[in-house]
């Protein structure tokens, strides 16, 4: 028994460096993605609430079309630098990876 579990070990070891990432956003749940941004947007801006509903709304769309994404190494790549900057700020990474797609493109038609 000892020995299969050091075989599983050393195996998924060897090949944990070459698994495919996924977009990372989609890995939040919604409702923990809600949350998460709701308590950041009081930090910021207080009892100002109708500011917060505001960008509450529109980081949560933002965030709709973050998880449609089609998962891709250089889609997963951005969003993954994007999201271990800027989480939770959805409409962030979504503007930033939409300007890093595009250059991204740009360079590769060059």
């Amino acid at each position: 028994m000892l020995r299969r579990v050091i075989l599983v070990v050393i195996v998924l070891g060897f090949l944990s460096p070459f698994a495919y990432a996924e977009n990372p956003i989609v890995a939040v749940s919604r409702s923990k993605a809600k949350a998460d941004l709701k308590a950041s947007l009081m930090e910021t801006y207080g009892s100002s609430y109708s500011t917060i509903e505001m960008l509450l709304n529109a980081g949560m769309e933002d965030y709709d079309k973050l998880c449609e994404i089609p998962s891709s190494s250089v889609n997963d790549k951005i969003l993954k630098e994007l999201f271990d900057t800027y989480y939770p700020s959805f409409s962030t990474i979504c503007m930033l990876f939409k300007a890093n797609k595009e250059s991204f493109n740009k360079l590769q038609s060059n």
